[in-house]
Formats: C-alpha cells, structure tokens, sequence
C-alpha cells in the first residue's frame, strides 16, 4: 500500500485513521487528493457539485464513470470535514441528500432525451407533455441521507397515452425504459464503484408491482389497498423531479393525513410498535444504533406516528426533518420539553456515530465493532479516549430513547382501570353509590341511572365490537376524568 504524502492537510491525515475507505480511494484516484486538500475548507453546495459534472463533460456516454467520480469526491469530503469537526450533522445529511438529488436530477434528464430522440416526447391522449415524477423516500425525502445509505425511490407519471414518434410506444413502457435507465446509471457496481444502492420496495405493490404508475393508478392503489405503514411511509414522501408535485401532493394527501384526529391509526401503530419491540428483544440487534433498543428508527418513529395521527388537523405538522417534528410537537405540548431536549441530543449523537461506523469501508452497517482496536478506532472518532467511556454515554441515551418510546406507546388498556367495575355495572348497588359519593358525584343515584340507561340503549348495544371495546376502555377513564372536575 503506497504511502500518503505528508504535504497532505492534517484533516485527511487525521481522518485516514478512521477510514480504510478514503485510503482505498486516494491510493487509486490520484486527482482526488490535491481536490480535496482544495476544497475541505468550506461545505458543498449545489453549484459545487454542477460545476463539477460541467468540468467533467457528463453526457450520455460518460454518466456512469462521471457520477461515481462525484460521489467518490463528495462522500469524502463530507467524511473528512465530519471527523475533523468541521461539518454538523445537518451539513453531513444535507451534502448527502444534495448529491443524491443531483445524481438523479442528471441520470433523468441525459436518459430522457435518449429516449425521446428513439421515441419522441410522451404526450397524454389530449396532446400534453407527460413528465417523470421521482419521489424521494425515506431519509433520502426528508433530507436526511446517511453516507453509505440506500436511496428509496417511487415512479410515477400523470396520464397514461403514446410518444410522438419516431417510433411509438405508449407512456408506460417510456417511463418504464426511463426509470430502469435511472435504476443502471445509480445502482450498477461498476470499476468506478456505485453511486447509490436503489430500493424501489416502497412502491405500490411492492417487487410485485409495476415500475411505474400513473396519478390515476397511485390514486386507486391508496384507495383500494393502501396499508397504514405505507401511511407511515409516504410521510417523508419529496417530488425530486418534475412541476406536477401540487397535482401528487393532492393524491397523497388524504391517504396520509386524515382530516380526523387518527385514533384508527393508533392501534395500527401499535402492532408497529410491538414488532419493532419484538424485533429489538433478538440478540442479534443488541448493539445495532439504527434498528436496536433506543436506536434511531424508535426517535423516528415517536415523530412520525403524532405526525399520522394528528397531521390532519394541524397542516403544520405535515413536514418531514425528524428533529423539527420534535421540537414542533414539544410546541404543541404533545411531549414535554425535557423529552425533545433527549430524544435531540440522542438522535445527533446516534447519527454521528452511524456514519463513523459507515466511515470505516463505505459500508451501510450500523453495527457496533468487535475488537478492542476497531473499537478504540470509533471512540476516538466520536471524541472518546477509549471505548468504555463511549459506550457509557451510547447506553444513557439509548436506554432514555427506549423509555420515552415505551412512554408514548403505553397501552391505557393495559390491565383493569380502578372504575372498570362501575362501567360495567358489576359492583353491588350500595358499593356502587358509596363509590360514586366518594368520587364527589352529588347525585349517586341519579348518575348510576344514567350510566345504566346508556349501556342498554340500542345506540350503544348496537355498536360494532371493535368501536365497542373501544369504548369501554374510555369509559372508567371518562368517570375518572368527570370526577376531577369542579362539579362531578
């Protein structure tokens, strides 16, 4: 292995003891160094990552070699400003969603203009131009991509019809070939490496389902199919191409966010929620930052299930950064304060500890290391003089995350409510009236007659079981609520 040289800034030299992968790429891209000794004083931005595909003369011949020598500058730039203490989390994340952006901005629109010079320009039935709505997904739709993730992406067009010409084919296959072409150009692994891994799982039907779909086909899919993780999903849903985002935004709004306060939804997150508990109970997930015990997906989830629930309601809380869903819930009093200034300082200090662990070989492991000198290698990188001390601090934010997620999603139907015997009727008439004076009602009698004149109306014994369950779990908890009061 050849030797850097020491004329090197010390940032890429202190950043070479925490990551094999920027040695692997400055031992075999020779013009990188001297790029990034040029550049790491300051963050990227868009026009940074333009000029660089300008200089390179990106065309349909050059994409793939051209988009990987992109990435390969961008991910250690952003790599080497992190360790050095230069970049916040923000800039990591928002450098990473820029280059994601771009890539597919620019594997689009080379490979779009291929295909209309075979095909001509894909028009609706009244003689419209039809364009390629890419959503962006997951952290990737809310600005928050990792440096060794994944991009989650969905197709979909407005309006189903046929090419101009030369040679005609309908809408579909078009946006098909385009969106197969986006899929090569990023996820191909390549002599250059990849760009990006592409997952197409969250589109409708899943692997099962067509490439690409029409407003009118995601519109009937949300109607006739939509499932509440998908809801959950299509939260962190972002246009990344194309102007008809209003027209998508208005299909996508009622499926996620119900005009109601969401208690049907809450069930659903529930059962989420004990699977990612059962999930997080196997051995195998214990020292996994992202999907284990007190690990990002639980911060993520806290944000975005008050986000189904509610969003509806207050249009405010349709956004989707994870942290300024925190702090505008902690506004609207739906966590307390001290719980956003934890699940904060967690989530920061998880995310950075996520990319010094994807640092070391570009490789999307959110596992902790084995081995006491891959572990003293992360402490250091996080600012640690050894792993214990690290570790000390990883386990008090996980297990604070664990509890404010366990806080949140408590079950009220949890074992029997103290007054569950009065809703039901099933104390004895005088301990009933006893108990109603103690709770301050003034009128025992009165308010047992109401009580039981209610359970035997054909509006309540006509319910449905589930809404009637429901129901009954209010109920001890409505007497409760009545008794606090001034005037029972």
């Amino acid at each position: 292995m050849s030797e850097q040289p020491t004329a090197l800034p010390q940032p890429i030299l202190d950043a070479l003891a925490c990551s094999r992968f920027l040695r692997r790429q400055l031992d075999s891209r020779s013009w990188l160094a001297p790029r990034l000794a040029a550049s790491i004083a300051a963050p990227l931005d868009a026009t940074a990552l333009r000029d660089f595909l300008r200089d390179e003369k990106i065309d349909d011949n050059t994409l793939k070699p051209v988009l990987r020598r992109l990435r390969a500058w961008v991910i250690c730039h952003v790599m080497v400003r992190d360790l050095a203490g230069l970049a916040s989390l923000a800039e990591v994340t928002e450098t990473m969603t820029l280059l994601a952006d771009i890539a597919v901005e620019t594997a689009h629109d080379i490979l779009r203009d291929q295909l209309i010079a075979r095909h001509g320009i894909p028009l609706s039935a009244d003689g419209r131009e039809q364009e390629f709505i890419i959503i962006g997904m997951g952290k990737l739709g809310g600005r928050e991509l990792n440096v060794s993730s994944d991009i989650d992406l969905i197709y979909v067009y407005p309006e189903d019809g046929s090419t101009a010409g030369p040679k005609i084919i309908d809408n579909f296959e078009f946006f098909t070939k385009l969106g197969r072409g986006i899929i090569q150009a990023l996820n191909d692994l390549t002599g250059d490496g990849q760009v990006f891994r592409v997952d197409m799982r969250l589109r409708p039907n899943g692997d099962s389902g067509p490439l690409v779909a029409s407003f009118d086909m995601l519109e009937n899919y949300f109607i006739t199919q939509g499932r509440e993780w998908e809801r959950y999903a299509w939260i962190k849903a972002r246009v990344m191409t194309g102007i008809r985002s209003a027209e998508l935004a208005d299909i996508a709004r009622p499926f996620i966010f119900r005009k109601y306060l969401d208690f049907g939804a809450i069930n659903a997150m529930r059962d989420l929620h004990a699977q990612i508990r059962r999930e997080v109970a196997r051995k195998d997930m214990a020292n996994n930052v992202k999907l284990g015990p007190g690990g990002i997906r639980e911060i993520e989830f806290m944000a975005q299930v008050f986000q189904l629930i509610r969003g509806g309601r207050d249009a405010a809380l349709q956004i989707r950064p994870t942290l300024k869903v925190l702090r505008l819930l902690v506004a609207r009093r739906l966590l307390p304060l001290d719980s956003e200034q934890q699940l904060v300082s967690a989530y920061e200090f998880l995310r950075r500890l996520e990319h010094r662990l994807q640092y070391v070989d570009d490789a999307q492991t959110h596992m902790l290391p084995t081995g006491e000198e891959n572990q003293a290698q992360i402490a250091r990188s996080m600012g640690f003089p050894d792993w214990p001390s690290m570790l000390a601090v990883l386990e008090t934010h996980r297990q604070r995350v664990a509890q404010h997620f366990e806080d949140i999603f408590s079950n009220p139907e949890d074992g029997t409510h103290a007054l569950a015997g009065l809703w039901f009727e099933q104390s004895e008439s005088d301990e009933a009236l006893e108990e109603i004076g103690n709770l301050g009602f003034r009128h025992p009698k009165a308010m047992l007659e109401r009580l039981h004149a209610f359970r035997q109306s054909a509006k309540y014994q006509q319910l449905a079981a589930s809404i009637r369950e429901r129901l009954d779990a209010i109920g001890p908890r409505l007497i409760e609520a009545a008794a606090a009061t001034k005037t029972p």
